[in-house]
């Protein structure tokens, strides 16, 4: 009679382990996978500066002359310097100040003066998700004047750009900031007509 009772009752124990054992296993994992993201998170935290707020920046490209000195085509022209000064004046907005010299592999061809104000519009959520401290990593629009010298004729441009951008740190001493847009010929080269054109960049480089 005692048999007849523990035959059935021994399955079903014997599967009540292997549940728990399968659950545990699940459990042991979700916990694995939620250590290695949050690993990933901070680690992603670390690399874009999330902690450290910063009201003003000095960016110098290092992407423009390093193209520059591999380029061996003699006409491809590049960025050998490119210096900016961004500054905030609110969370959310700041000024930025730019020098460009542009030469090929022959001759030093267009000096460029910018000057503009930038509006970082997901500033404020990347606050609040913990994805940034207000430190310059954030999508932004801008308007800027953009002058452009050619120091051999003596020809110049100005242009009123608008633009689309990207800007991120990379760890302490690191940014890459990518623009894209239009500009507005106000005054233009002597081979080129007033009239609205497009224009896009990209800097990687150090910042302090």
């Amino acid at each position: 009679m005692t048999k007849r009772i523990l035959l059935p009752i021994v399955p079903l124990f014997l599967g009540s382990l292997i549940y728990a054992q399968q659950v545990s296993m699940e459990s042991s994992t979700e916990e694995m996978d939620s250590a290695k993201f949050s690993g990933l998170i901070q680690s992603y935290q670390k690399l874009i500066m999330t902690e450290r707020e910063e009201l003003t920046l000095i960016k110098v490209d290092l992407l423009g002359p390093l193209l520059y000195v591999m380029s061996g085509i003699d006409t491809a022209k590049h960025n050998i310097a490119r210096v900016s000064v961004e500054r905030k004046f609110r969370p959310d907005w700041s000024w930025v100040v730019a020098f460009d010299g542009q030469a090929d592999k022959n001759e030093f061809t267009e000096l460029r003066y910018r000057g503009g104000v930038r509006y970082y519009f997901n500033m404020e959520k990347r606050i609040l998700k913990g994805k940034s401290a207000n430190n310059f990593s954030a999508n932004y629009v801008s308007t800027r004047l953009n002058y452009k010298l050619r120091p051999p004729d003596d020809d110049d441009q100005l242009s009123l750009d608008l633009l689309f951008g990207i800007q991120r740190r990379i760890w302490k001493y690191g940014y890459i900031d990518f623009d894209i847009g239009i500009e507005n010929l106000l005054t233009s080269f002597e081979d080129r007509t007033p009239g609205i054109d497009f224009t896009s960049s990209i800097q990687l480089g150090i910042a302090f």
